[in-house]
């Protein structure tokens, strides 16, 4: 089969899907794809991911991204990687599968290098599951808040760090009148998150780690989040719950990536707990009562830093596990 990355063909077919010419499109990429054009491929994934103008399929978009890899696109091989880690959406992991393609790809790439032996070190059966997790301590009963002394090694730490300073972003929300992105009032710090998309190995290891540490399932948990505050920045006092008859946020689970700041802890002044942790050290609390209602002692902030950056872990896990199904009533 001859190998092509002549964008020419995925141009065309989105400019068929602009005009609404779906059909048409699908069929082109579809024959290209089969006829060995890796962005065709490329993009018949992303459209199965994204759920636009198709109907969402993971596992067809996982099978697609690997397709394009296999055909030699670079920028599939991490995406066909994560998704093979992390059956997103019911996909059905394939563990095993994604470390041999880490395995190959790092023998060319730091980055896949630098995971594969980041997952060596990791205490983890064949499937990727945790197989020693540090004991809680409680710090608090109602609500309950316990602590995880060393949850992420010094070098897990690092990593994190280092994969979320480039994708920093200022928080931001929709004002409620422009509908335009602002800066957030509560939250004046900047984040990096890690969809499942870009949920690599080692990212999809952590989290497998934290369900198992709050007793929960890896379905239940919104995507990891690194939050960093340089000086004068902070979260203000706020809930994490949701407002009642959504899958509710349950709880929250924080790590600290960084010691070097000074002040910035967390705060529940309404039982008077302040709390910081030590490098990898984790903090789980719930965030609502017994019978579903968010819990207004619950409520927490993050303290203004004033020396340093402070960069830290934050997963929110709801109720029940995510709904990754997709826009509905979209074709094929």
């Amino acid at each position: 089969m001859t190998r092509r990355f002549d964008p020419a063909v995925s141009n065309h077919a989105v400019a068929l899907a602009q005009r609404g010419a779906v059909a048409d499109a699908f069929a082109l990429l579809n024959r290209a794809s089969a006829a060995g054009d890796a962005l065709a491929a490329a993009t018949l994934a992303e459209w199965r991911l994204t759920g636009h103008p198709i109907r969402r399929d993971l596992a067809e978009a996982r099978r697609l991204y690997g397709v394009a890899a296999d055909l030699g696109l670079a920028d599939a091989q991490s995406i066909h990687i994560a998704l093979l880690a992390n059956g997103a959406g019911g996909s059905g992991r394939r563990w095993p599968e994604a470390l041999t393609r880490l395995g190959q790809l790092a023998r060319r790439d730091a980055l896949a290098r630098n995971q594969f032996t980041l997952l060596k070190a990791m205490a983890l059966d064949a499937e990727g599951e945790p197989l020693d997790l540090p004991l809680s301590e409680q710090v608090n009963s109602a609500p309950r808040i316990a602590r995880f002394a060393g949850v992420l090694s010094p070098a897990e730490c690092r990593y994190l760090v280092n994969r979320a300073l480039p994708q920093l972003q200022p928080a931001v929300v929709i004002h409620p009148q422009s509908g335009q992105p602002m800066r957030d009032p509560v939250r004046v710090a900047s984040t990096a998150s890690f969809p499942f998309v870009d949920e690599d190995p080692v990212i999809h290891a952590i989290n497998r780690r934290i369900a198992a540490l709050t007793g929960t399932t890896y379905e239940q948990g919104e995507p990891l989040q690194v939050l960093c505050y340089t000086p004068g920045e902070e979260y203000k006092l706020h809930s994490d719950a949701l407002p009642p008859g959504q899958n509710q946020r349950v709880a929250t689970f924080l790590a600290w990536l960084t010691t070097d700041f000074a002040d910035g802890e967390t705060e529940f002044p309404r039982i008077g707990l302040r709390y910081r942790g030590g490098l990898g050290d984790g903090l789980h609390f719930m965030n609502v009562l017994k019978d579903g209602r968010p819990d207004p002692d619950a409520w927490h902030a993050g303290l203004p830093v004033t020396r340093g950056r402070k960069l830290l872990l934050s997963k929110w896990i709801r109720e029940r596990p995510l709904d990754l199904s997709g826009p509905p009533g979209r074709p094929f």
